[in-house]
């Protein structure tokens, strides 16, 4: 039983409900120092702050978001270790600013994937109505194919 001053305080499965992750998610934030219990129940469990519920919400929207959890630690870390706010901020923003670059770069990326798979899908859409067995050189050998320069790199991958 919790005592009063336990009661406003969170177990693991009530962080991972209210964050929507799993038990087995919380258990690793908490062993790699993402989030802290507060303290323990009287019969050992992990009791954590409601505000840690957000934390592990916001952990996983930056995972699903494309930044590794390397990257969101070193977040964390950068904040926690700054002796004051002017130190923490700069560390945090110099990890920010160097995230910002990455995700530009991964936009590029996709920009450019996304041309490949319009050209490739301008191709394929061409291959309708084909009556002749799809293989490699069948495929080569086709007009469709010998009229481009390049492909487009999924049109690559199939052939």
């Amino acid at each position: 039983m919790m005592t009063s001053t336990h009661k406003n305080l969170l177990q693991i499965g009530e962080v991972a409900t209210r964050s929507g992750a799993s038990v087995r998610t919380v258990r690793y934030y908490l062993e790699e120092g993402f989030i802290e219990a507060i303290c323990r129940s009287p019969g050992g469990f992990f009791l954590f702050a409601p505000e840690t519920a957000e934390t592990v919400f916001y952990i996983q929207k930056l995972k699903n978001a494309g930044l590794s959890l390397k990257d969101i630690k070193s977040i964390y870390q950068a904040r926690r270790s700054g002796k004051s706010g002017e130190e923490a901020s700069s560390k945090v923003l110099d990890i920010l600013e160097e995230q910002k670059k990455l995700v530009a770069q991964k936009i590029q990326d996709f920009q450019q994937l996304d041309a490949e798979i319009e050209a490739a899908i301008e191709i394929v859409r061409q291959c309708r109505g084909c009556s002749i067995q799809p293989s490699r050189e069948n495929c080569m050998a086709c007009q469709v194919i010998k009229r481009k320069k390049k492909l487009p790199l999924p049109v690559q991958a199939i052939l």
